[in-house]
């Protein structure tokens, strides 16, 4: 069980009047049950800290799961430990007085590693190299042979191994503990593990015949001892007795180690191990180790007085020496002396010279470094009035229609809506060749009850009348599924104002034609009766019974969020006069929001709602398809760039094989010439600097013919390339199509604040200058600050007056109507992109929108002309 806060766990017992049937917390990791939630969280939480440590290793700043994990490991550990080695490895414990558990397992881990014992399962090398799986069955000392060995491997023990126990206590593990000495006072060095020889035997194969073998044949697998191994196991089978690690009592029981020695598993003297010091002067050690240590200090005291006195003889015959050999020292100190000032001088001058050249580097450097800052700092993205290398840009033909200019982009709003959604909503009905800019010009300032105004009215009561009857079939469908689903009724007086006059207005028609508001006769007469009807009664069916409905399908939709609701709040005067003015004498500014309400109408109803998740799902799927296509481009381009710098690395490796060709052969003719005027030595040694080089170029022309020739990667045929041109076009259309049914966005702003656009309605560039939220400091270059202290001064010094005339320009607001404009050929939109400033904020996004868009603008510009 894992130990937390290095204490013993105990799992918490089921509560005694626990019921059956009663709903509890199971905690999966302890298997522990708990009636409340906030007991279950504790015990998660405790669970999962690094609290807790292994029971069996030690090891602490565990997990639950990685504690009790760890003690699996250890116990598996545990039970694949070969159990022949045990007693002998408690009997060197034993032997071994330690006060921490590292120094024990190295005294035993030292001794035992290379030395082997009977019933041992071992790898017995060959003559000719194979490895045999044997069994130890007898160990023999060098001074012994195999065939007069005892049968017990050295169960008889001559009288020079009997042991004294030296002990105060008559307790057998107490006495098994005491380390052995030898009755004559001193201590044997164990034998060299190389010098004992054992007796095997097969563990498999036909012959089962033991045989002899030396220690350098055997060799012990890896697993099967280690220094943790060793740890992990006399953590379970020692503690410690005032301050010395010892062996338990109940496993010199259970292993019955005080009936046996250690000369009974291996024939050599037990070990001698150190003895840890101990802080406290009284441990049990001490008795038996004195007589050797002194024994030690006398032995080292003997060593050391022989050591000085053939010191002092060295010395005196060494003194001899050293008189002689200081003349020649002295000599050679002189010579080198005066070579270390010479090459100090040469080494001081080439440092000089070193020092120049590094300050000329130094001073390159920085200038390098400075213009780097300046050209940094140059291009680092600013303000785009604020960047000193502004280019004066095309001015856009403004545009010139017979509305007024802040309605113009009203007009294309409408004008946008009706390309998007025109095919879906039956637009060729009304206007098989489509609705321009033209028509809805005409519609918008004409007045003819015949023209294109009543029938772009037609267009969106025919189609909002549709939609309405298609949204009641289904609320009637889950109305009949489940009637108790409503949600409740709104308590706002307001909104419930607002319901009663639209619930009024519709039964209007009801009472007073006999029919509903969409059965009358639309015709370009009573066009405007039915209008300002519908305007009224819009929002009586976002009533208590289709409240749940309109919340589910339309987005949370309620009465206020209804157009046809906000226009009668906001112009109640348009509707006044719309009772008694037709639609077709209204201004061009009523007509467009009535045109914008029925918009919006439209785009509330679910159909519509539908329509453009549709068109987001065909968007993100198209778009997803095209990078797939860019990507493989990418790969393509990437591998034949590859593929050429692959040739050019060729292509230069044969140039210098050419050249290391020829400079051979030069070398040769020149070797050849003084082949004849040297000495056979050297032409002997120029000979063989030849062959090296003849050598290097036969080992390169091999590397040239062994490596591999790596042909070009696969290309496209013409007709495929022009399929996934076609297939890009397709998918880049459908892009733009579904773009403009979800949301059409500008490309981006100049430096003036001017946004461009691209509306699929028009085959121009659009520019809308929108002065709205400007000041007159957002269009005019920020001063330096030199220059702002200098006009402040002066407009201190020269105008006092000024500063309680109230703000200055910079923050008066800009008041201009919205103007529109226009570029109509790619000449102009080529200049455009020059002019644009690549360090401003604004202008060099849309420099990257343009460039990204070119080809689509220059095909839209074609279309224009």
């Amino acid at each position: 069980m894992p130990l937390l806060h290095r204490k013993a766990f105990i799992r918490q017992r089921p509560p005694e009047d626990l019921r059956p049937e009663e709903e509890v917390f199971l905690c999966k990791i302890t298997q522990e049950v708990f009636r409340t939630y906030d007991e279950f969280f504790e015990r998660t939480i405790l669970c999962n800290s690094l609290v807790w440590s292994c029971a069996l290793t030690g090891r602490a700043g565990l997990t639950y799961l990685e504690a009790v994990d760890s003690e699996r490991r250890a116990k598996q550990s545990l039970q694949n430990f070969p159990q022949v080695l045990m007693v002998p490895l408690f009997h060197l414990a034993a032997l071994s007085r330690r006060c921490r558990l590292s120094e024990l397992c190295e005294d035993v881990y030292s001794f035992a590693k290379d030395r082997f014992f009977p019933g041992e399962v071992v790898d017995v090398s060959g003559r000719n190299g194979a490895r045999h799986v044997c069994e130890i069955l007898q160990v023999h000392a060098p001074y012994s042979t195999a065939n007069v060995a005892p049968p017990t491997n050295g169960h008889s023990v001559s009288a020079h191994n009997d042991i004294i126990v030296i002990s105060d206590s008559d307790d057998e593990s107490d006495a098994f503990q005491c380390p052995t000495t030898h009755f004559n006072g001193r201590k044997k060095k164990p034998l060299s593990p190389s010098e004992f020889k054992y007796t095997v035997r097969m563990v498999k194969g036909e012959h089962s015949k033991t045989f002899t073998v030396k220690a350098s044949q055997i060799s012990r697998r890896k697993s099967a001892l280690s220094r943790e191994k060793l740890k992990l196991l006399f953590k379970q089978h020692c503690e410690v007795q005032r301050g010395v690690i010892t062996l338990k009592p109940s496993t010199v029981k259970k292993y019955s180690l005080s009936e046996q020695n250690f000369t009974h598993f291996f024939p050599d003297d037990p070990p001698f191990f150190h003895f840890s010091s101990t802080s406290n002067g009284g441990s049990p050690g001490q008795v038996c180790v004195s007589p050797l240590n002194a024994l030690e200090e006398k032995l080292k005291l003997l060593q050391k007085k022989e050591e000085m006195r053939a010191a002092a003889q060295d010395r005196a015959r060494l003194k001899d020496q050293e008189e002689l050999q200081e003349a020649k020292r002295r000599e050679r100190e002189e010579q080198r002396q005066r070579f270390e000032e010479e090459k100090h001088r040469k080494k001081m001058e080439k440092e000089q010279k070193k020092l120049e050249k590094e300050r000329e580097r130094e001073k390159l450097k920085e200038e390098k470094k400075k213009f780097a800052e300046r050209l940094k700092q140059m291009n680092q993205p600013r303000e785009d009035m604020d960047c000193e290398d502004l280019r004066e840009l095309p001015r856009p033909v403004p545009v010139r229609t017979c509305l007024p200019s802040e309605l113009f982009g009203e007009a294309l709003m409408v004008l946008e809506f009706l390309q998007a959604f025109g095919e879906d909503l039956d637009l060729t009905d009304e206007f098989p060749d489509g609705v321009t800019l033209e028509v809805l010009e005409e519609a918008l300032v004409g007045c003819d009850p015949e023209g294109p105004l009543c029938e772009l009215l037609f267009f969106f009561l025919t189609a909002i009348f549709q939609a309405l009857d298609e949204e009641r079939e289904e609320m009637a469908t889950d109305q009949a599924e489940d009637l108790r689903e409503v949600l409740d009724d709104d308590s706002d007086p307001t909104r419930s104002a607002l319901t009663a006059v639209a619930t009024l207005a519709a039964a209007w028609p009801q009472l007073h034609q006999g029919c509903t508001l969409k059965q009358l006769d639309l015709d370009s007469c009573t066009l405007s009766e039915i209008l300002r009807l519908h305007i009224l009664a819009s929002g009586a069916d976002c009533s208590h019974g289709n409240a749940k409905f309109c919340y589910q399908k339309q987005g949370g939709f309620t009465v206020m969020d209804d157009p046809c609701v906000e226009l009668r709040l906001s112009e109640p005067a348009l509707l006044k006069r719309l009772s008694c003015t037709a639609v077709y004498d209204l201004t061009a500014g009523e007509k467009l929001k009535i045109l914008h309400t029925l918009v919006g109408k439209l785009l509330t109803l679910a159909s519509s709602r539908d329509l453009i998740e549709d068109s987001l799902e065909e968007q993100k799927a198209a778009r997803q398809e095209l990078r797939e296509i860019r990507a493989e481009q990418h790969r393509r381009e990437r591998e034949e760039a590859a593929y050429r710098v692959r040739l050019r690395k060729e292509e230069k490796l044969r140039e210098q094989e050419h050249r290391l060709k020829e400079k051979v052969q030069t070398n040769s003719n020149i070797a050849a010439d003084h082949h004849r005027e040297n000495k056979e030595e050297e032409n002997s040694s120029f000979r063989q600097m030849n062959e090296a080089k003849d050598k290097q170029e036969n080992q390169q022309q091999t590397n040239l013919e062994s490596r591999p020739s790596v042909g070009p990667p696969p290309s496209l045929s013409p007709e495929e390339l022009e399929q996934e041109q076609e297939k890009v076009r397709e998918l880049q259309k459908l892009i733009q199509k579904a773009a403009a049914r979800t949301s059409l966005l500008p490309l981006g702003r100049d430096r003036l604040y001017r946004r461009y656009w691209i509306l699929p309605s028009a085959s121009v560039l659009f520019v809308e200058d929108d002065f709205f939220g400007l000041t007159e400091d957002m269009l005019k270059p920020s001063p330096k600050p030199a220059e702002a202290s200098l006009t402040n001064m002066e407009d201190v010094t020269c105008d006092p007056v000024r500063e309680s005339a109230g703000s200055g320009p910079a923050s008066v607001q800009v008041i201009r109507p919205n103007q529109w404009s226009f570029y109509s050929s790619m000449e102009e939109v080529d200049q455009l992109i020059e002019a644009l400033n690549p360090r401003g904020l604004r202008e060099s996004s849309l420099r990257e929108a343009l460039l990204q868009d070119r080809d689509k603008l220059q095909q839209m510009l074609q279309n224009c002309d």
